[in-house]
């Protein structure tokens, strides 16, 4: 707990693991699994609340259908969610996403639950039932760690222990109700209008600062944790209590049961229950080891083949869903297509128009080059956060999803680019041909893979607003040399042309041109008294590339999609486990 700025958020990317560039120091957890639910509910898209819980199921377990489906109503009833499951994660409430965000987790029973701001955003009846049902969950024998703000009177007493951080310093630890008797240490008295917790930020979060090292040597900076002194024998005799009850059943048995999914009514206990500490922990134990018995699920590690199957099913749901999406693309590509059909409309066999026909050519690249670069760069860092989170969670494994996410994406892909280029193809009167055709689609499809690749690189290295510099400032120059010395292209230097080809605008410009004009191509039409380029050996000759092969074109365009691809996997890992 503490003010703005005082490093709640970095201490538990920190403890938690969430964050590993810059942090030094080891952890030892005694336990299962651990989660981190962060602050911002990210939630796939477009998937309804059931779909999203059977894909959590599907990721981390691997039970028989009906199992889960019982343990999903189970676990959407009690955070009472079962109403909404057919609705989609991004028409949920604040307070729905936050249980939605449990729930998702609650599937494989984590034991250590770490949440960055909980309340966040939350109306205080709301934030109130959160953390409601996070003391409910740890008094079932989960950790949770979780940071706040400032909270009100109510909610601060639902907590076990507070850690007041301000300024980067510890400036208090121990019970909520110990708060009031620590600060009268410090000749700091709490007035009886004023919660605890509000009086402790206001305090430490002067401008001038000069309590928090007088409060922070106070607590030895964390090392000494404070009980209120009424509760503290209580507290002692508690702890020796579940102790000893703890050495007790290690020894009557050796395998331990997990912990029930969500807080229950124990009722009709047959342990015995006289009124002692002991014997009222020891029934409420045996009823919480049969709720766990009674929902135990075993977690076993999905294979990276099984994840990639359940992801790909998810990622062609999501992209089949996104119907505006798809009709915006679609309208896209084919108004292009009829622009490009129209302006060079029946000029494709006319030999005095050379240069219309490297025009169509290079525009036809840069077509395909822009959309599908722009495309991943503005929608996939949105993607990124979602990744980040379920892959810290163990979803899955990077490798499946990026393979997943590659395949997915490649139906849609070929039919918008299809879609453009059959339209401008026999539009602009280029021969009637489906072997040439075919060539003339397969370079437009090299190009949109390295352009798709790269887009992907930027978007899962920048954010949007970065990633929408960054990609044009790379697109120009590539641009620049895609259409450079086409009118001079003999006097070219072996050093230009060795640059221009790290441009893939620049190679697929050329193995436009070959696939249109290349293979042995019969006379084009001159209607006029002399056409020089209407052999198009000749129109070839004059642009430097009689002597160059489409398959070296090719083999250039599929190294550098090889290195966007690779580019892209290195950034999404670097993002995803620094």
């Amino acid at each position: 707990m503490g003010p703005s700025g005082a490093g709640k958020s970095s201490l538990l990317n920190a403890i938690s693991g969430f964050r590993r560039d810059g942090v030094k120091g080891s952890i030892k957890i005694k336990g299962d699994n651990a989660c981190y639910i962060t602050q911002d509910d990210h939630h796939q898209t477009l998937l309804t609340v059931e779909e999203l819980m059977n894909l959590s199921c599907d990721l981390k377990l691997k039970e028989r259908r009906h199992k889960k489906n019982e343990m999903i109503t189970e676990i959407l009833v009690n955070l009472n969610l079962n109403h909404r499951r057919n609705v989609t994660a991004d028409k949920l409430s604040g307070g729905e996403r936050k249980r939605l965000s449990i729930a998702l987790e609650l599937v494989d029973n984590p034991n250590i639950f770490f949440l960055d701001e909980p309340t966040s955003g939350l109306d205080e009846v709301t934030a109130a039932q959160c953390i409601r049902l996070l003391s409910a969950m740890a008094k079932e024998g989960r950790t949770i760690v979780c940071t706040i703000h400032q909270p009100s009177a109510t909610i601060y007493n639902y907590f076990d222990k507070i850690y007041v951080l301000a300024r980067g310093h510890c400036v208090y630890q121990g019970s909520p109700r110990a708060t009031i008797p620590f600060l009268q240490m410090a000749q700091l008295d709490c007035p009886r209008h004023y919660s605890p917790s509000d009086y402790i930020i206001e305090l430490v979060d002067a401008e001038d600062g000069h309590l928090v090292p007088v409060l922070s040597e106070l607590t030895e900076n964390g090392k000494l944790t404070y009980v209120a002194r009424q509760n503290l024998q209580v507290e002692l005799e508690t702890q020796q209590a579940i102790t000893t009850m703890f050495l007790e059943q290690q020894q009557q048995q050796q395998h331990n049961s997990k912990r029930p999914f969500l807080p229950t009514l124990f009722a009709g206990s047959a342990a015995s229950t006289d009124g002692t500490l002991m014997s009222g922990a020891s029934a409420l134990l045996e009823q919480m080891k049969a709720f766990s018995r009674r929902l135990y699920n075993e977690r076993r590690d999905i294979s990276g083949l099984q994840q990639f199957v359940v992801l790909i099913r998810i990622m062609l749901l999501r992209i089949m869903r996104a119907r505006l999406a798809l009709t915006i693309q679609l309208f896209h590509h084919l108004l292009c297509g009829l622009f490009f059909g129209l302006i060079f409309f029946q000029l494709g066999n006319q030999g005095a128009r050379m240069f219309d026909h490297l025009k169509f050519c290079i525009g036809a690249v840069l077509m395909i080059v822009y959309t599908q670069v722009m495309v991943p760069i503005l929608s996939y860092p949105a993607e990124v956060k979602i990744v980040k989170k379920e892959t810290f969670n163990r979803w899955y494994t990077l490798m499946p999803y990026y393979m997943a996410l590659t395949v997915s994406r490649l139906p849609l892909q070929i039919l918008l680019n299809v879609t453009f280029m059959i339209m401008s193809y026999w539009m602009s009167g280029l021969p009637d041909q489906i072997w040439r055709f075919g060539i003339f689609v397969a370079v437009g499809l090299m190009i949109s893979l390295v352009a798709e690749g790269m887009g992907l690189a930027i978007g899962a290295t920048f954010s949007i607003t970065n990633g929408s510099v960054v990609g044009p400032m790379i697109i120009a120059p590539l641009m620049g040399l895609a259409v450079y010395g086409f009118d001079f292209a003999p006097q070219i230097t072996g050093g230009m042309n060795l640059l221009m080809k790290f441009s893939y605008v620049r190679v697929g410009v050329v193995a436009m041109v070959l696939a249109v004009f290349g293979f042995q191509r019969e006379d084009l039409d001159c209607d006029d008294i002399y056409c020089h380029f209407s052999d198009p050996r000749v129109l070839l000759k004059f642009l430097d590339v009689e002597k160059v092969s489409i398959l070296h074109q090719f083999g250039i365009l599929a190294m550098l999609m090889f290195f966007f691809r690779i580019l892209m996997y290195i950034s999404l890992r670097k993002r995803c486990y620094t």
